[in-house]
């Protein structure tokens, strides 16, 4: 179960520890301690990876295109800048999930806002979620 254990971390490129990390870090560091799941890939080293990062994921699991069809655990890609540059892990059924912001702390953010909904790619929901 997703907890506020996660909240306020400090915001670090390429970092995906408690004390610091960048988005695809923290979304790979609370999917390691909750769901015990590792990946091979390294964080990226400039954001249009998070793109690649995507692309990654599915081999974990399905899209899901519908912001209403989310649930928690899924992976949720923004377009922003015109690419896929931002990722983020949804806490609940109800429209939000975690994110880290780049030199923010980590906070849970709704995809219900038009900011989140006309930037949101896809979700993907990994296998046996």
């Amino acid at each position: 179960m997703w907890s506020n254990y996660y909240l306020n971390i400090k915001w670090k490129w390429g970092g995906d520890t408690h004390e610091q990390c960048d988005c695809l870090g923290l979304v790979k560091l609370i999917l390691k301690e909750q769901l015990g799941l590792t990946f091979n890939e390294d964080s990226p080293i400039d954001m249009d990876d998070n793109y690649n990062a995507m692309h990654r994921a599915v081999k974990y699991g399905t899209t899901v295109e519908s912001v209403k069809d989310l649930k928690e655990f899924d992976l949720v890609f923004f377009k922003i800048k015109g690419s896929v540059r931002h990722i983020g892990l949804m806490v609940n059924k109800f429209g939000y999930f975690i994110h880290q912001i780049e030199n923010k702390p980590s906070r849970v953010s709704s995809l219900n806002t038009d900011y989140w909904q006309n930037r949101f790619y896809c979700g993907i929901r990994l296998n046996g979620r």
